[in-house]
């Protein structure tokens, strides 16, 4: 058989993903091998670029006389309550669902950390999925919300549906400036907060603590998240007594 440049090309990634799959490669050992490093650094440096790029043109256009927080809060369907942004529960965004796409594009232009719990109820996946981070223009912000229908954690897309809508509160606090969002309370299937303050302009996350709860309808829906398999070591503590869940992070 003649074997082209092409038909060995696919030969040689059919033999690697095999043996990749058969013997993969722990992570420890690419630590060793410098891989990790390597790549790390390079998103550091790429992520380092994107971020002032984005701060700076928000930078910018406030030096103008724009008020980007209002701005974007209109661009985002949200509404200011003293002074700090929220999003509508009948945004635009339900259209879109989520996955780990937007992580990576909302790592990559500032700085955020998040938590995400998959459990199963009725006939029926669903997630936790909470962040907090620096939201340029918005400030420093968190958010929660509750989507359905992914296959995994990793890989899946995730849809809304806004007739679930869970009693939630959340509240962000800042290690060396105080209270960022105080108490904030909603039943939605998407708590949000976000202050534009420019005392939390430009805030690490890991200075950030948020924490949230949720109340589930019924013991059977608290029963099915309790259960679920990364709950715990994920952070989430349950109190059966008020079907209430809460994560602080």
């Amino acid at each position: 058989m003649k074997l082209n440049t092409r038909r060995l090309v696919a030969l040689f990634i059919c033999i690697f993903v095999n043996l990749s799959v058969a013997h993969p490669t722990p992570s420890i050992q690419l630590e060793k091998r410098g891989w990790n490093s390597f790549w790390n650094s390079v998103k550091e440096k790429v992520s380092g670029v994107i971020s002032n790029l984005i701060h700076g043109a928000s930078d910018v256009a406030s030096n103008m006389g724009i008020d980007t927080a209002a701005f974007g809060g209109k661009v985002l369907n949200m509404y200011n309550k003293d002074g700090i942004y929220h999003a509508d529960v009948n945004c635009w965004q339900q259209k879109f669902g989520y996955n780990n796409l937007y992580d990576f594009a909302f790592s990559m232009g500032t700085s955020m950390d998040k938590r995400k719990v998959m459990f199963h109820h009725g006939n029926q996946n669903y997630i936790l999925w909470a962040w907090k981070g620096d939201y340029v223009n918005l400030g420093a912000g968190a958010e929660l919300g509750i989507y359905y229908g992914g296959k995994d954690e990793d890989s899946s897309h995730w849809l809304v549906d806004t007739n679930l809508v869970l009693p939630m509160t959340l509240t962000l606090t800042h290690r060396t400036k105080g209270m960022v969002i105080d108490n904030w309370k909603d039943t939605t299937w998407w708590i949000t907060g976000f202050n534009p303050n420019s005392k939390f302009k430009r805030s690490s996350a890991s200075d950030l603590t948020a924490t949230y709860t949720v109340k589930f309808p019924n013991s059977s829906w608290f029963d099915d998240f309790n259960g679920a398999k990364k709950r715990a070591e994920r952070g989430w503590t349950c109190e059966r007594s008020n079907l209430t869940c809460r994560l602080s992070f």
